[in-house]
């Protein structure tokens, strides 16, 4: 309840003010804000994400030396950055098909794909200027032959989503920003604030993929030695969008990463592609290539 007064002729002001608040029952559920310049989830893929894919398997088909033409069967996962133009974040499976390089120079209607062909997963990385033209590309695939397709059969030695939340993430989550904040100039300290989408693979050790949200904390470097649980976030500090690989054998006490970040409404979502160690068991993997 509020006792409004009247100032002049047009301007109120409130006297008074009494306020109730009633205990709510079981989790409280906050609405989710929008976050300008993060990178986004597509539900459904747009007509303006069509020729990123066109150009993605017309990329793959022309830097492979496989014999045939690959289509595009599903996709996966697709993401969306809003900055001077477009950041799109793309995994997707892809098919061999009937259609033969040395027959074939692009893939036409008559291309079908093959139910026993080989087949593969890409996570490509594109930028869209304000022209609509595709002004900077990256691109990662691991292709299977047929008997160990990832449509029959787990894919061993592949990377595989994992929980953000994962116990496992720890150690590496704890190196990467260690790694973050000896590298940055800053003179306060970052922590991570939400770890959006992690993948692990089995190698000789574990190779973590990690992408996550790094705030500026209110903790100097000046008066700290070190980043600590109570050092806070500050809410009008810098905001930090990071990739993290991290190769990690437990058993021999090694870890090492590679941390890459970049400020929400740069021109590349990240500077690098994550590139894998050498596998002890399933594909290798091939057509890795930047494009600008």
């Amino acid at each position: 309840m509020a006792t409004i007064g009247k100032k002049g002729n047009m301007e109120f002001s409130v006297a008074n003010q009494t306020c109730h608040i009633t205990p709510a029952e079981g989790p409280v559920v906050t609405s989710q804000y929008e976050c300008y310049g993060c990178l986004h989830p597509i539900s459904t893929v747009p007509p303006d994400f069509d020729p990123v894919l066109r150009h993605a398997i017309e990329h793959f088909n022309n830097h492979t030396n496989h014999s045939h033409l690959f289509a595009l069967k599903e996709v996966k996962r697709a993401q969306r950055q809003v900055v001077s133009g477009w950041n799109y974040e793309v995994t997707y499976l892809i098919l061999q098909t009937n259609c033969s390089k040395e027959n074939f120079k692009f893939l036409t209607q008559d291309c079908k794909a093959l139910s026993k062909g080989d087949g593969g997963q890409c996570t490509d990385l594109a930028y869209v200027d304000p022209q609509l033209r595709i002004a900077s590309f990256s691109q990662k695939c691991w292709i299977l032959p047929e008997f160990l397709s990832p449509f029959t059969f787990s894919c061993r030695g592949c990377p595989e989503e994992i929980p953000v939340d994962s116990p496992d993430l720890k150690e590496a989550l704890n190196h990467s920003i260690t790694k973050l904040n000896a590298a940055n100039n800053a003179s306060f300290y970052f922590k991570i604030d939400i770890v959006h989408r992690a993948t692990s693979q089995v190698v000789a050790g574990m190779n973590y993929f990690i992408e996550f949200t790094a705030r500026e904390t209110t903790c100097s470097k000046e008066s700290n030695k070190e980043l600590t649980e109570s050092c806070e976030i500050n809410k009008h500090g810098e905001i930090l969008r990071c990739t993290a690989d991290v190769y990690e054998r437990s058993w021999e006490n090694i870890i090492e990463s590679t941390v890459k970040c970049q400020s929400p409404g740069k021109k590349q979502l990240r500077p690098c592609v994550y590139k894998a160690r050498p596998r002890e068991a399933g594909a290798e993997p091939t057509s890795e290539s930047v494009a600008s």
